[in-house]
């Protein structure tokens, strides 16, 4: 379509030719011509026509703050003018060398030219560009610039970088961090310790039956026999609880406590795992004690209500076996993809990275009491060591005290479960002294609360301290 620069001139020349008509000057009417033919024969000649873009290389999986080269090979065919690429970058990229834009001359021949660039990620996260844009110019201006995308996709997975706690160099430091108590689980060699008295199932031991309790049981209505269930050794286990709450998006776009929790979690994974725990992983939010219902009581529906609903039919579109195991989540993945069930060895900790470059604030929807009751039956008749890695504030304690009470609730009774609380603090939090102060004078009262609870409190603040640090000073200091 024609440009304004090129509807002057044609106006002009056909003004001009109907004043020489009517003045019958022909001199007039042939100067007027020149004009049209020029913005004629402008015409003629198009834009470039074909733009293509090929991005070298492949997906590239990085750390934070580690520079990434990116190269593009771009092709112009077709046209004559001016042509202009631009990848572009996300917020999180700064470039460091070469450039991401540049302007080619499209001539009579073909012109193909490279765009390299390097370029520093400083946020964990999975970025994708989606393609390179273009503009594509006449050499005169007169059609319309061409702009556009070209698919040229391209996936980066950033990585935060764990806070390498197996690197300790003090043995003191090593033996402040906890360790969780002796595991029991339901798979493994049975130990001394009595657990309950259950029926006879095919393939127990003769020598595991309480006679005693299968007599009385007889006495009263016929029963099967019973038998004794001791527990089972199995490895040690690690729950993590990562709080994606709003009040971890405290601090900068490109460091907020988030970020550092995401690092104190992988740090933690990575020594519990390289000493054969079992670890596993929750994310929860913090403010979701709000909004939370009756998630404990189910209520079965009347036998005549099911009655009606096994009659009708569905109404969901039929779908072949293939879509319905893609759909499907993997096993353990309950409360929304939001848990991570405990395992060990390198697979695991790669389902953990994997796991944190998503998390996000606002990430999960359910309290962290929801959490604990999410992942019930893998903690009964257990005794793990459980984290909690989140920002305590003095007037919100509630939504905690109830996590912590429901941890007591499913683990082994009568034994207080080992209960690690990480806050996560700043000098983000107030900058000037007398302020600081008064939040730490509140917070005090916070700790005094939950170590009534039996539960362990650790303040760390990550600008000041590396997480190894902090808990050397715990063990000088006793805090």
């Amino acid at each position: 379509m024609s440009t304004r620069e090129a509807l002057e001139p044609a106006v002009t020349s056909f003004a001009f030719i109907v004043i020489g008509m009517l003045l019958g000057n022909v001199l007039l009417i042939l100067i007027a011509l020149l004009p049209l033919l020029f913005v004629a024969l402008s015409l003629l000649i198009p834009p470039p026509q074909e733009v293509e873009v090929e991005r070298l290389g492949e997906d590239q999986t990085l750390w934070v703050d580690e520079q990434v080269s990116e190269t593009i090979r771009v092709r112009v065919r077709g046209g004559v003018g001016v042509v202009t690429i631009g990848d572009v970058l996300p917020s999180s990229f700064s470039l460091e060398e070469g450039t991401n834009f540049k302007a080619l001359w499209k001539g009579v021949k073909d012109v193909e030219a490279p765009i390299s660039y390097r370029a520093t990620c400083a946020r964990r996260g999975l970025y994708q560009l989606e393609g390179v844009h273009y503009e594509a110019r006449h050499f005169l201006q007169m059609s319309r610039t061409q702009i556009g995308v070209r698919e040229a996709p391209r996936t980066y997975t950033v990585r935060p970088r764990p806070l390498l706690v197996k690197r300790v160099r003090h043995r003191e430091a090593v033996t402040a961090i906890p360790m969780p108590a002796e595991a029991k689980y339901r798979f493994g060699i049975s130990t001394t310790d009595f657990l309950e008295v259950r029926d006879y199932a095919p393939g127990d031991p003769y020598r595991m039956i309480n006679w005693k309790a299968t007599a009385r049981r007889l006495s009263t209505s016929p029963s099967p026999l019973q038998v004794n269930e001791y527990e089972r050794e199995g490895r040690k286990v690690v729950w993590i609880f990562l709080d994606s709450s709003p009040r971890m998006a405290t601090g900068t776009t490109l460091r907020s406590a988030l970020d550092y929790a995401v690092q104190a979690a992988l740090g933690l994974g990575d020594f519990y795992l390289s000493r054969g725990c079992r670890v596993g992983l929750v994310v929860y939010n913090h403010d979701a004690y709000r909004w939370e219902g009756p998630f404990e009581r189910k209520v079965r529906p009347p036998p005549e209500l099911l009655k009606a609903l096994s009659g009708l039919k569905s109404l969901e579109p039929l779908f072949e076996a293939s879509e319905a195991e893609e759909e499907t989540p993997p096993e353990g993945r309950g409360m929304r993809g939001r848990i991570i069930l405990p395992d060990v060895g390198r697979r695991q900790r790669y389902r953990l990275m994997r796991e944190m470059v998503k998390v996000e604030v606002g990430y999960s929807f359910d309290s962290l009491k929801e959490a604990v009751h999410g992942c019930r039956g893998h903690l009964r008749g257990s005794r793990p060591l459980f984290i909690i890695i989140t920002m305590v504030e003095a007037g919100e304690l509630k939504g905690l005290v109830e996590g912590v009470r429901a941890l007591y609730r499913y683990t082994l009774r009568g034994r207080r479960p080992s209960i690690l609380l990480v806050d996560v603090r700043g000098d983000w939090m107030a900058e000037e002294e007398l302020a600081a102060k008064v939040v730490e004078r509140e917070l005090e009262g916070a700790y005094t609360a939950l170590r009534a609870l039996g539960v362990e409190v650790i303040s760390w603040n990550p600008r000041e301290e590396s997480l190894v640090e902090m808990l050397a000073r715990r063990v000088r200091y006793g805090r």
